[in-house]
């Protein structure tokens, strides 16, 4: 099973920042030995039009162009009610707005690294301590966090494995044993050579079909009389 990987973004206009920021989190995280992916965007668009569910922790620059770190943050509560929020801003007085968008903390500039230490420790106690279990899979548009209990199921085709989940579809390079790799320990089963289905989305199987998540699937004959024992044993409680 992969690693629960912390994700963090960075959301900050200021190249002089954004640069500070990448050196404090490089610097914490050798001296804590804290695993985690970070993500830096220069601006709030170009963040929100990829934004998906999949953070930590957030640190937005209040004072943006185009949309402000405030406006970004009520459209991230939008779809995500549970990513730490972190303003960053010159003006202690804007970021005090934040409780108007959950915010969690703020970090006053010029950026101190002891500050920022503090600020950090703070942040993981406040991080759920039951996360659900996820995995790192890296695409054409960078690494993404891949919640399991979202994860409806895998395909792979000619040597590229699709994630199908309830967020969209990701592809990254593979084989199907090692995403069975990944997901050992998971409720997952395969249906067909090329599909590793999350037994928790199935609702029907027939001879040829099943469905999960919305999904008809393709359920080979060979793999059909393991798969409906796994599948029993997972309604069963067993598994």
């Amino acid at each position: 099973m992969a690693p629960v990987m912390i994700t963090i973004a960075v959301v900050e206009d200021s190249p002089k920042a954004m640069e500070q920021m990448k050196q404090f989190l490089e610097r914490y995280r050798q001296e804590h030995s804290l695993d985690f992916q970070a993500s830096f965007y220069p601006d709030s668009v170009a963040f929100l039009e990829q934004y998906r569910p999949q953070y930590d922790i957030i640190f937005l620059d209040v004072v943006m162009p185009g949309i402000d770190g405030m406006e970004t943050a009520r459209r991230i509560r939008a779809q995500d009610a549970d990513v730490i929020l972190v303003f960053v801003t010159r003006m202690a007085q804007l970021a005090l707005k934040g409780y108007e968008v959950q915010a969690m903390d703020f970090l006053v500039k010029p950026l101190n690294y002891d500050a920022f230490e503090l600020r950090m420790g703070l942040l993981l106690e406040r991080l759920p301590r039951q996360r659900p279990k996820s995995l790192l899979i890296s695409t054409r548009d960078g690494k993404w966090r891949i919640v399991i209990d979202r994860l409806i199921y895998v395909e792979v085709i000619k040597h590229k494995l699709f994630y199908h989940t309830e967020d969209g579809t990701f592809e990254t390079g593979g084989t199907m044993k090692e995403a069975e790799e990944q997901l050992e320990g998971c409720a997952f089963s395969r249906c067909d050579n090329s599909l590793l289905v999350n037994l928790r989305f199935v609702t029907w199987v027939g001879q040829n079909e099943l469905t999960a998540g919305g999904c008809r699937l393709k359920i080979s004959r060979p793999r059909r009389k393991l798969f409906l024992q796994e599948l029993s044993d997972y309604v069963g409680g067993t598994t």
